[in-house]
């Protein structure tokens, strides 16, 4: 069995750790060959299909919906008869339209593109279970649910001790986050800004935040922290490799994942929920996508309406502030990573990525 995988995204991005993952858990005898796209991504089209040309995979897998990995594997399934399996943890068009940040001409290129991989995918996994019922019920004919995922192993707590200290963290509670703060300007967010406007309604309490990530949506952040008052309490990172986040992981108490209550959070696991899980971590999200189904018991949902619920950073700041008072609550570390093995092993997915290359692969 030969399968190529194209990432659409560069080799340090969460597509390409999906892609390794699956990859080094595959059987060995099968011919495995990772691609990542190029930063300009119209340039990725002919080497991807050139190097399905040269390899001849039973199975192109396409690593998220963009049209670098979509035309050079739809191309691919053309010409070589492979079949082609696409790997989606959005609703791609009605993420971009809701950001209010892309053209008519981009948001048509995003919904072709995605039309495309729903037609001539031999399967779709999308790593929402609402996302497979939607596509399923539009008449996609194989659609397959496969989270996002984790290794225990490998996402492990550390003392973190010495890194609070130098962070300026060391004591009260650190509620943090990971994520790419892109800035809607449609509807004024992006993500922590939640967990800014939380700190402003806490500032008689020992709390402090840790935000890793970076976009055009921090410096919008760093200033409504100065505005609030709270930019002294606010610990900014930036981007950071995935290899160096356990120890920035581990110095966090409690880490906020929130979807917005529209499509496009419905549809979603998000890559940062098991991570926070496989870190045991508490875990403070809004009632919506996966996080509905796998968190009770191990953190707080809170309910949102909407895509940006302004009455939410309140909810978020009383909950803090229940958790300070009641710190016995954030002591579930081993329940946390329990749930994380039970629900987004890598181990566990990667079967299920083998069952079906298995299944639908051409004789």
């Amino acid at each position: 069995m030969k399968v190529l995988f194209l990432v659409n995204g560069s080799e340090h991005g969460a597509a390409a750790n999906r892609a390794r993952a699956f990859a080094e858990r595959l059987p060995k005898n099968w011919g495995l060959r990772i691609a990542y796209r190029p930063a300009r991504k119209w340039k990725g089209i002919v080497p991807f299909f050139q190097l399905a040309l040269n390899h001849r995979p039973q199975i192109v897998y396409v690593m998220d919906v963009a049209y670098t990995g979509v035309i050079a594997g739809c191309l691919a399934k053309r010409l070589i008869g492979c079949r082609l399996v696409t790997d989606t943890g959005d609703a791609a068009y009605a993420l971009a339209k809701s950001t209010g940040n892309y053209s008519r001409a981009q948001l048509a290129l995003i919904r072709e593109t995605e039309r495309m991989a729903l037609k001539w995918s031999n399967a779709v996994i999308v790593r929402g279970s609402y996302h497979k019922e939607l596509l399923e019920e539009g008449g996609v004919p194989r659609v397959e649910f496969v989270p996002d995922g984790v290794s225990l192993e490998a996402d492990e707590p550390v003392n973190a001790s010495n890194l609070r200290a130098e962070l300026g963290l060391a004591c009260g509670l650190v509620m943090g986050l990971v994520g790419t703060m892109a800035w809607s300007t449609k509807h004024r967010m992006c993500y922590g800004w939640d967990v800014i406007e939380a700190l402003g309604r806490l500032k008689d309490a020992p709390v402090k935040a840790l935000l890793i990530g970076d976009g055009n949506g921090r410096n919008v952040l760093e200033a409504r922290a100065r505005e609030l008052g709270v930019k002294d309490r606010v610990v900014f990172t930036g981007t950071l490799p995935f290899a160096a986040l356990p120890p920035y992981l581990s110095a966090m108490d409690v880490c906020v994942s929130t979807q917005s209550n529209d499509l496009v959070g419905k549809v979603r696991t998000t890559g940062k929920l098991p991570l926070y899980l496989a870190y045991g971590k508490y875990v403070i999200a809004t009632n919506v996508g996966e996080a509905s189904r796998v968190l009770p018991g191990v953190g707080c949902l809170l309910p949102y309406e909407g895509v940006r619920d302004d009455k939410h950073p309140r909810r978020l700041a009383e909950q803090v502030r229940r958790l300070i008072a009641e710190p016995a609550l954030l002591c579930h570390c081993e329940q946390a990573r329990q749930v994380a093995a039970k629900n987004f092993e890598y181990g566990m997915l990667a079967r299920r990525i083998e069952a079906l290359c298995r299944e639908i692969a051409p004789a």
